[in-house]
């Protein structure tokens, strides 16, 4: 992939003009310029392309589920959590034991729609958080796995759990929105 390609991906991406200058050094604004088609990336200097590049290479390339694996283990190690993590045909599945329930909480990472290591964190941080609709027998994500058409990138296994798990799966998505 030549590199103008590249950069005009990390361009289109939804990963925030501020990641990017934090993580590559081009400015925010510089960066806003070539989104907004003001600066075009054939004319940008070969410093900034070669940081944009490296960032691709880092950051979008390789979304394969061993990449999506390692991401979501340094994630967890960060956050002091060590849930299980393994691959099915086509999707790395998150498990975890929760106090009081007698089951265990499955998550899946589809990895034909996670495209950056931002889709991985974002999703399963909004997918952890959404165990909050209340039923009779306990608590329930709103989105999960079984959805044929049209699944999120990152959905829990539909099966009820305490309060308590639900709680405790919420702070553990916020932790995972906040990591940088």
């Amino acid at each position: 992939m030549k590199l103008s390609e590249k950069i005009q991906k990390i361009l289109d991406s939804s990963i925030t003009s501020y990641r990017i200058s934090k993580i590559t050094g081009v400015t925010v604004s510089s960066i806003g310029a070539m989104r907004r088609g003001e600066r075009k990336v054939e004319n940008m200097q070969l410093g900034i392309a070669e940081k944009l590049g490296q960032f691709y290479d880092e950051e979008m390339a390789d979304m394969s589920m061993e990449t999506i694996q390692i991401i979501l283990s340094e994630a967890f190690k960060k956050i002091g959590v060590k849930p299980f993590i393994d691959t099915d045909d086509e999707n790395v599945i998150i498990e975890f034991d929760l106090l009081g329930d007698d089951d265990p909480v499955r998550f899946a990472v589809y990895t034909s729609e996670i495209t950056t290591k931002d889709d991985v964190l974002q999703n399963l941080g909004q997918a952890l958080r959404d165990f909050d609709t209340q039923e009779e027998d306990g608590y329930y994500p709103s989105l999960y796995s079984d959805q044929a058409t049209n699944p999120e990138p990152v959905t829990a296994e539909y099966m009820p759990i305490s309060k308590e798990s639900s709680d405790y799966l919420a702070g553990l998505g916020k932790k995972i929105l906040n990591l940088e």
